[in-house]
């Protein structure tokens, strides 16, 4: 990710902070796109506490639909999606259990080829990043040079 893309995804995580933010980020044209999603994780939980134990500042949830519009209208701009990205509050930036429980279908992939970004956020100031991918051999996601 270039520079440009890396400070749109601090400006979300340091305005959604103390809550998680979460986001896509798509490829059109060679030009990397940032596209902001909403945490739903709060309303989720204040629906059914004991379905969703976890609030925005511990966890988050996109959309369905929001992520459906996402990728429908990068794909029909014929682009791509190149990899989904959140923020981690007051604490490291790492892939957790939760993390590849969700970027995860039958112990696979839901989404073949496409990084996971976390970003932390100490204090409201985003602090440090990690990158995670697939790796085929391993099946196992690992974290990547950035």
């Amino acid at each position: 990710m270039n520079a440009e893309v890396w400070n749109s995804v601090f400006k979300h995580a340091q305005e959604d902070y103390p809550a998680e933010c979460c986001g896509i980020i798509t490829e059109e044209e060679g030009i990397l796109k940032v596209n902001r999603c909403r945490n739903i994780q709060d309303r989720l939980h204040e629906k059914d506490p004991v379905e969703h134990p976890r609030t925005s500042k511990t966890a988050y949830r996109m959309d369905d639909m929001q992520v459906h519009r996402i990728l429908t209208d990068t794909e029909a701009a014929g682009g791509k999606l190149r990899g989904f990205y959140h923020s981690h509050i007051d604490c490291e930036a790492y892939f957790s259990d939760e993390d590849k429980r969700a970027a995860l279908f039958l112990d696979e992939p839901a989404y073949p080829g496409v990084e996971y970004y976390i970003v932390s956020v100490m204090d409201g100031v985003p602090d440090n990043t990690a990158g995670f991918r697939w790796d085929e051999a391993g099946k196992a996601f690992v974290e990547m040079t950035l």
